[in-house]
């Protein structure tokens, strides 16, 4: 009985992972642009199905660290179960709770896809956020824009206009670093610290 029910909540989250990896979501682009190097030490925060999470752990090597960061314990669970699976050593999970994330100092980058919209209060986390990073340590930011279509991210409002989140950055003390415009249904801005 816990192993079906298990195996179908890891359904559901295969397909995310699944729907992450569709060509108009162009992650191989993605990657190439945030020149990571080897050794760089990445926390994902809210991680899902752990897609890029899995794609950072290639980027930086066995020297390097990736930490998968989520609320949801059943995706850390997923994560877990495939580090194992793939013989994986250099991702660790954090379970970040609601009003705190505690993460190692020194990070190169922190990457945010899809979760801005999420954030209750995005100026405090974000100045929390940034006693994390390295010197030299950057910010990505991917959301979701509001389009014209009737679909599960305009009715949900599931979408951050990229004015806001730039407002808040540069209130919370970052700088934009890059902007990228190939993803036609998401912003994608990368921020350094003041």
């Amino acid at each position: 009985m816990f192993g079906s029910s298990k195996s179908s909540k890891f359904k559901k989250i295969k397909k995310l992972n699944e729907k992450a990896a569709l060509p108009e979501f162009k992650s191989n682009e993605i990657i190439k642009s945030l020149k990571i190097r080897e050794k760089d030490k990445i926390a994902d925060i809210g991680c899902g199905g752990g897609y890029f999470t899995f794609k950072f752990s290639d980027e930086v090597g066995k020297n390097g660290l990736v930490y998968a960061v989520d609320m949801e314990p059943e995706y850390l669970d997923y994560v877990k179960s495939e580090t194992r699976i793939k013989g994986v050593k250099n991702i660790e999970t954090v379970l970040a709770e609601e009003n705190s994330l505690e993460l190692e100092n020194d990070l190169n980058l922190i990457f945010l896809r899809n979760v801005f919209h999420h954030i209750p209060e995005p100026l405090g986390y974000f100045k929390h956020l940034k006693q994390f990073l390295a010197p030299d340590g950057r910010i990505v930011i991917i959301d979701y824009k509001k389009t014209k279509k009737i679909n599960f991210v305009n009715l949900f409002g599931h979408y951050t206009p990229e004015e806001d989140i730039l407002n808040v950055m540069e209130k919370g003390g970052y700088l934009v670093l890059e902007k990228f415009d190939f993803l036609s249904s998401q912003s994608f801005t990368i921020f350094k610290k003041e």
